[in-house]
């Protein structure tokens, strides 16, 4: 099973709907999102990417989490406030925007993939029996880069993907 993952999209449009198209190809069966969508018609955006599960949290720039919480919930998503903590495909994943947890849920062995967003820097190491994500940013306005994760999670395989 393959899952894709997305960080600060910061209501770029034009790179979410190259991530969805990468996710389609890819056919990812879930989509997490570490949070900064930002607005509920970028959130919209994710409802096209097909048979998967959307999943995200909320980050510090998603300002109008009622409408937002909505627009992902209308398309048979779901949005967590804080952190994402869930079992897929026998993999235990955990999820937050803010990195200030990372070492010490990645540390616990509570967890086979930890995923974070906020940097705007990707980041994939593995740390004991964790892989840790951070997928950087999606948009390409602070680093001048945007990327996306593919997690092929039968192997615990992670590919970096720029769009």
């Amino acid at each position: 099973m393959k899952i894709g993952i997305i960080s600060d999209s910061h209501d770029h449009h034009k790179n979410v709907l190259k991530a969805t198209d990468v996710f389609n190809q890819h056919k990812v069966e879930y989509v997490f999102h570490a949070g900064d969508i930002v607005s509920p018609f970028t959130a919209k955006t994710f409802a096209a990417i097909n048979n998967a599960k959307f999943i995200a949290v909320f980050g510090n720039c998603d300002g109008e989490r009622l409408l937002l919480s909505a627009a992902i919930k209308e398309f048979g998503g779901e949005v967590f406030d804080d952190c994402y903590m869930g079992k897929i495909d026998g993999k235990r994943i955990f999820m937050t925007h803010r990195p200030s947890v990372i070492n010490e849920v990645a540390g616990s062995g509570n967890f086979d993939i930890v995923i974070h967003g906020h940097t705007h820097k990707p980041e994939m190491k593995m740390t004991a029996a964790t892989m840790v994500i951070n997928p950087g940013e999606s948009t390409d306005w602070l680093t001048g880069q945007s990327h996306i994760v593919v997690v092929d999670l039968d192997g615990m395989r992670a590919q970096e993907i720029e769009l």
